[in-house]
């Protein structure tokens, strides 16, 4: 299986352990997290030891599987992902990502979150995603129509960075995919 994706600008492979610094300050940053479901804040860098404990868990199980986003001035500077919408026979899987604060509004979120659906085509045979975000994060809504995610309803996700239940609005891709068939599990940002 192919761990690693390169695209225009950036590299997405595996997290490492001497990324937990980086990936701590980048995801403590309370306007990053609040937009995902399960980013903590404070983030702390023992969160990040446990966040890579879950991924090579769920990479084993085959249900989730991250790629650090890494630019080749920067190094780390977010995450994108996917998780198995459902049991082991789903080919649904939910798409979530984030980036630090200073790569917001660069084109970065679209460009690997379009790469990850491409991996998780060829090599999971996923044919369908969802995706969701808190109404008061509109750019990442751009970002899932930019590749095609369809509204498909209300819903409200808990964020543990706010520490409470938010309105959100789940996407599907393709259009005309069954919202309700995913075991959304409120990955909303996704990626912890």
């Amino acid at each position: 299986m192919q761990t690693s994706i390169q695209t225009h600008r950036l590299i997405l492979r595996p997290f490492s352990q001497s990324d937990a610094p980086r990936l701590a300050w980048l995801a403590g940053d309370y306007d990053v997290a609040r937009m995902c479901s399960r980013l903590p804040h404070p983030y702390p860098i023992a969160a990040a030891f446990d966040f890579f404990d879950h991924l090579a868990a769920g990479r084993e199980a085959r249900s989730e599987f991250a790629f650090a986003l890494t630019a080749p001035i920067d190094g780390l500077i977010g995450a994108c992902g996917i998780v198995r919408a459902g049991d082991e026979t789903c080919r649904t899987w939910e798409l979530g990502y984030w980036l630090g604060l200073p790569y917001w509004g660069l084109g970065y979120a679209s460009e690997a979150a379009g790469a990850v659906m491409n991996w998780a085509r060829e090599e999971l045979g996923a044919s369908g995603f969802t995706g969701a975000h808190f109404t008061d994060n509109p750019a990442s809504g751009k970002v899932l129509r930019r590749l095609g995610f369809r509204p498909a309803g209300d819903e409200d996700l808990f964020s543990l960075a706010r520490q409470q239940t938010s309105p959100a609005i789940r996407y599907v891709w393709p259009d005309g995919a069954d919202p309700a068939k995913p075991d959304t599990r409120g990955n909303a940002g996704l990626l912890h």
